[in-house]
């Protein structure tokens, strides 16, 4: 139950990220979506308690008080769980790891977008400057002659 909120919390991240016009990108806080990234992590490989606990240490609320010695127990089985499943947490991590990378590049995609939107945008405001200050210059000559 808690991995479907969280998903439900990232497709709310991604749908209220700043639309870039003319293409179908948008610009997201990448540090929110990888620390979500994260706890839906910890709640897939297997202890929502975990993710609980662990949410609260980085954020410094506590989710559930009664939870502090459970929490580190729970902790303790997962980090012997991890141990004893190396082959399965390598291909996860591997697995994690290409995911990354591929956020990374699709930021870096999004970056170079936004980059040639911007560029589009201050040629388009220079074309439009020039022809406002040769009009400008013109009707101040036209205002001389006279």
């Amino acid at each position: 139950m808690e991995a479907l909120g969280l998903l439900d919390t990232l497709e709310s991240m991604i749908l209220d990220g700043t639309k870039i016009p003319l293409t179908k990108r948008i610009l997201i806080n990448e540090e929110q979506i990888l620390a979500l990234i994260d706890k839906l992590r910890l709640v897939i490989q297997g202890g929502e308690g975990l993710a609980k606990g662990a949410i609260a240490s980085k954020t410094g609320v506590t989710v559930n008080p009664q939870r502090g010695a459970a929490f580190e127990q729970e902790r303790a089985k997962q980090a012997d769980v991890t141990t004893d499943l190396e082959g399965v947490s390598s291909r996860e991590e591997a697995k994690s790891v290409e995911i990354l990378q591929q956020a990374y590049q699709m930021a870096k995609e999004i970056r170079e977008g936004a980059d040639k939107y911007a560029d589009e945008v201050l040629a388009n405001l220079e074309a439009t400057s020039t022809r406002v200050l040769r009009t400008v210059k013109a009707g101040r000559e036209r205002l001389v002659k006279k």
